[in-house]
């Protein structure tokens, strides 16, 4: 598993692919969207929103390392749901793998700051 957590203000380019992914149909969104894709082993990449409730954060994080799943904590939940079109949201999986790598990638190029784990 990979967990990436975001300490800095993250790049257009970030987000913008992620619009781009959402555009694709490979974006689900919410606790209820993303629970049902990572039971149907679908979910490649999971991305939780920076303020989204430390008890979501810890069952989120544990569903994410049982299923191996990469994760990176980035954002706040208004910039990701304008990200992919919506309102507020605090959880968002990348259902195709090559998308998910690409976004991995463009978050580790703009990192000034924070955490990697795997």
């Amino acid at each position: 598993m990979i967990y990436l957590e975001a300490r800095f203000q993250m790049d257009k380019s970030f987000y913008s692919f992620l619009g781009l992914c959402q555009k694709a149909g490979k974006v689900v969104s919410g606790e209820t969207g993303v629970n049902n894709e990572i039971i149907r082993g679908k979910v490649k990449l999971l991305i939780i929103a920076e303020d989204t409730s430390l008890n979501t954060k810890k069952a989120y994080l544990k569903k994410a390392r049982n299923n191996d799943i990469a994760v990176i904590i980035a954002g706040n939940k208004e910039d990701l749901g304008r990200a992919i079109g919506k309102g507020y949201r605090g959880l968002i999986g990348l259902l195709d793998i090559n998308m998910a790598r690409n976004l991995i990638r463009i978050y580790e190029k703009n990192k000034i700051g924070g955490e990697a784990r795997v």
